[in-house]
């Protein structure tokens, strides 16, 4: 049976569907709107035949995917809602089988250039978005994902990389002991966050871990090629992975990320969880680790993001061309 609910203005449309009670946002609509909406999904309980359209506007369906992403990821649930505002300003009202791949590169370019947004930042909000309709078409509520053919802009910071010395490695160990072996682990091998809540110390063989990297949320930390990578592991990653339990990690990403900036502050060193995966990288630039190398070991889709390194390497440009004889 499906049901409407109201809370204030907004109208919520319940149902059962496999044995599990199904709520879904259809916005600020009218009563009339409401339960014809009801109605279609009651024919479409009772005859098993889809008649309602799969979730009316894009307002409705993505603050719908925000409540939800809010009960996944509180910490970043504010980015989120960032990322999406503004083409909820502009399509909300869309039915969004009505959405064209033609108006979404418009939609882009308008960020672009008459926005003037970054394409970091417009990279950011069309993975965002991308996820958020993959997640509909993968629960069957919507048919398509009106952006999978729209390709995110990538832009890469002009700001210098920051990452910890041996200083800070120490400071951040000593300030909570009980996670320094987590610290570690993550600082000599550069895994992302996900990588490190899904790793099992099955995933090592003869000394090598065996990396496959998930999307975020977002669409953010995936290898494009999709395939593992193998990172080998050092003394200390060794020695680490010791100390840690099997799962090393039982926790949210979210919770892994807070659990750091808590040990972090308690060191007074700073800075975010990705910073470890910073620190690898920055460390193997400076120990003369060729770039294309750490794109390797690091699972860097794009070359141009192991650039930002560059300047680390020793000798730099002037050792470069001084080897030159002719």
């Amino acid at each position: 049976m499906a049901t409407i609910y109201w809370r204030g203005d907004r109208a919520y449309l319940n149902w059962r569907e496999n044995g599990r009670q199904v709520r879904l946002s259809l916005g600020a609509v009218d009563a009339r709107e409401a339960e014809r909406i009801r109605a279609a999904k009651e024919a479409e309980l009772t005859h098993g035949v889809r008649i309602l359209a799969r979730l009316p506007t894009v307002r409705a369906y993505l603050e719908w995917y925000l409540d939800w992403y809010e009960s996944e990821h509180p910490t970043t649930a504010g980015k989120a809602k960032s990322e999406v505002k503004r083409f909820i300003e502009r399509f909300g009202a869309r039915p969004i089988d009505t959405l064209r791949p033609t108006e979404m590169e418009g939609y882009k370019r308008d960020r672009l250039k008459i926005d003037r947004a970054a394409a970091e930042t417009v990279g950011k909000e069309m993975r965002r978005l991308k996820a958020a309709f993959r997640r509909g078409v993968e629960w069957e509520e919507i048919d398509a994902n009106p952006l999978e053919k729209v390709k995110a802009p990538r832009g890469v910071r002009s700001v210098a990389v920051r990452f910890y010395g041996a200083e800070d490695m120490a400071a951040l160990y000593a300030a909570r002991p009980a996670r320094a072996a987590l610290w570690a682990f993550m600082a000599h091998t550069g895994l992302r966050r996900g990588e490190m809540c899904k790793m099992r110390k099955a995933d090592v063989f003869a000394g090598v871990l065996r990396v496959e990297s998930d999307p975020d949320e977002d669409g953010d930390g995936r290898t494009k090629s999709a395939r593992w990578r193998e990172v080998p592991l050092n003394e200390k990653a060794r020695a680490a992975l010791d100390l840690l339990p099997d799962p090393p990690v039982g926790v949210h990403p979210d919770t892994l990320s807070d659990w750091f900036a808590a040990d972090a502050k308690l060191a007074g060193i700073g800075g975010s969880l990705h910073r470890l995966r910073h620190t690898f990288c920055a460390h193997l630039a400076m120990a003369g680790v060729p770039l294309r190398r750490i794109q390797i070991l690091a699972g860097h889709s794009d070359y141009k993001i192991t650039e930002k390194y560059a300047h680390l390497a020793p000798g730099g440009a002037d050792a470069a061309v001084a080897k030159l004889t002719f």
